[in-house]
């Protein structure tokens, strides 16, 4: 006797709204078709108090499927039962459940299939089941996505609006780092080989890592954000691009489920979209900034910290900017054209290079080169900013003349941070800010101490703080001095001030400062 248990279907999604609003989106049967490709038709042939028959046509892999359905909705125990009355599907049914959960709304779809065609009805039936199931989870993610994009349409409207906070996102810089984070997660874990773990982390989507709670301005206004990983390190940007570049649409919709008002893009996250020519913010409803201009601030400001410590006169030294025709090395350029003697500039393609270097000749105030060669550039320079975005180092301490400061903003680092004899150069990382609140992270996201925040991840939140939640940081070309002081003001209005001297994990002490001092003159 063959087996006439009906094919069981369960869908379930936390959605971040009340309960109320996804109930009543549910039941505006007739907007589906215009925001769920997968059903091609749907309309209310009747409807009676909480009782309504509907009409269904929708197609999964080229597969159409039409029936009418009847549907009861229960307030009292917020259920939604539906059961088809004629068709292609005669024996369909089920419930919609929706519970109250801490993150919204927890919405669970029961359905009972059966299909009574002879010959093949057990392919019919196992087939349906996976067409019938991708159907009703594009059904939940897609209203989970209007009712999200509805939040922040309200709030770009001035509407009283449920946007607050900062999302962080950021990746490990290469296999030895995630490795690192890994084995911190668990100390007594044995390693898989790195092709093993290195495909299964690349087809794994984003997740949400960290919640960062009552993150306190020196105002004394607390906002929270979350730390949220983009499953890639650079090494695979060339391979998937395309991937990588979903991966971080990805990364900002999860910032949006938990209704953060501004997400930084951390690291190569930032630069993805450029490469191909898209624009994050185009695919998702959450502002977003690069963080980019509170960097250069934060390069500049450790820059101008540095050359007073060691008694330079900035207005007579010769700056190099490695990967100056980036979005932070030419909001660089565009400050210290004014106030160095020679400002020489590198990038990658000769077309950036005479374009960046048109724009900043135009103030004819320092002697400008610019070069794709990165040694020549930085041999006699006294100060350089190393904002290179490359996966490797690009740089070796041992071009560097005695006396030199280096300022190196790279993520990863431009230049390694292997251990080096040299006590004649002063070497830090760059573009670090000491932050008003510190935040500890579950894993090495390779800040020296819980006290200090990278440039890009601060502006996030001294926007939320200031409750500008816009595209603050965005593109090439777009970082200008008067920006770079706008958000250096806003920075200090909260408590953020340039970090101390690190390197790697070390703090650069007054007695390396002393012997710096001595080579340079």
């Amino acid at each position: 006797m063959k087996d006439s248990s009906p094919v069981i279907i369960t869908v379930s999604r936390v959605i971040p709204a009340p309960k109320w609003r996804v109930i009543r989106l549910l039941t505006k049967v007739e907007d589906f078709p215009s925001y769920i490709p997968s059903i091609k038709a749907s309309r209310v042939l009747e409807k009676v108090h909480h009782t309504m028959k509907t009409e269904w046509h929708i197609e999964v892999e080229k597969v159409p499927i039409r029936w009418i359905e009847e549907d009861r909705i229960s307030l009292q125990d917020s259920t939604m039962r539906f059961k088809a009355l004629e068709g292609d599907l005669q024996e369909f049914s089920g419930v919609w459940k929706f519970d109250q959960h801490r993150d919204g709304t927890h919405v669970t779809v029961t359905v009972q299939l059966q299909i009574n065609i002879p010959a093949i009805k057990e392919f019919a039936e196992a087939r349906l089941k996976v067409l019938l199931q991708k159907n009703f989870e594009a059904i939940l993610e897609a209203v989970e996505r209007r009712l999200i994009s509805s939040r922040y349409r309200g709030y770009k409207n001035g509407e009283v609006s449920k946007i607050a906070g900062f999302g962080l996102l950021g990746h490990f810089y290469n296999y030895g780092h995630l490795e690192r984070c890994l084995t911190m997660l668990r100390p007594d874990l044995k390693m898989p080989s790195r092709e093993f773990v290195g495909q299964l982390f690349h087809a794994m989507p984003p997740f949400k890592m960290h919640d960062i709670i009552d993150f306190t301005s020196k105002t004394g206004e607390k906002v929270n954000g979350c730390a949220i990983v983009a499953t890639f390190i650079p090494d695979m940007i060339e391979k998937d691009i395309w991937g990588i570049f979903s991966k971080v649409v990805k990364a900002c919709k999860i910032a949006e489920k938990h209704g953060v008002g501004i997400v930084a893009l951390g690291g190569f996250t930032s630069i993805i979209g450029e490469r191909i020519n898209r624009q994050v913010a185009e695919h998702v409803d959450v502002a977003v900034t690069t963080g980019n201009t509170f960097t250069a601030a934060m390069a500049l400001d450790g820059v101008f910290k540095a050359a007073e410590l060691l008694g330079k006169d900035i207005a007579s030294c010769k700056l190099a900017i490695i990967g100056g025709t980036g979005d932070i090395g030419s909001g660089c350029a565009r400050v210290l054209v004014d106030r160095v003697a020679e400002l020489t500039i590198t990038g990658r393609t000769v077309d950036n290079l005479k374009r960046l270097n048109a724009e900043l000749t135009r103030k004819r105030k320092a002697r400008i080169k610019v070069t794709r060669d990165n040694h020549a550039a930085v041999k006699n320079a006294d100060i350089i900013i190393a904002v290179a975005a490359s996966a490797t180092p690009l740089l070796s301490v041992e071009w560097f003349k005695p006396g030199a400061i280096v300022c190196d903003v790279g993520y990863p680092k431009n230049i390694s941070h292997a251990q080096t004899t040299r006590e004649d150069i002063l070497i830090f990382s760059g573009g670090l800010a000491k932050s008003p609140t510190a935040v500890s992270f579950p894993i090495d996201v390779g800040l020296p101490s819980a006290d200090t925040l990278y440039g890009c991840f601060s502006e996030a939140v001294i926007l939320s703080l200031e409750h500008r939640f816009e595209n603050y940081s965005f593109g090439r070309g777009n970082i200008i001095p008067e920006r770079i002081d706008e958000i250096r003001a806003m920075g200090a209005k909260h408590g953020f001030e340039i970090s101390d001297f690190y390197w790697g994990d070390k703090l650069v002490g007054d007695h390396l400062l002393q012997k710096i001092r001595s080579a340079a003159t």
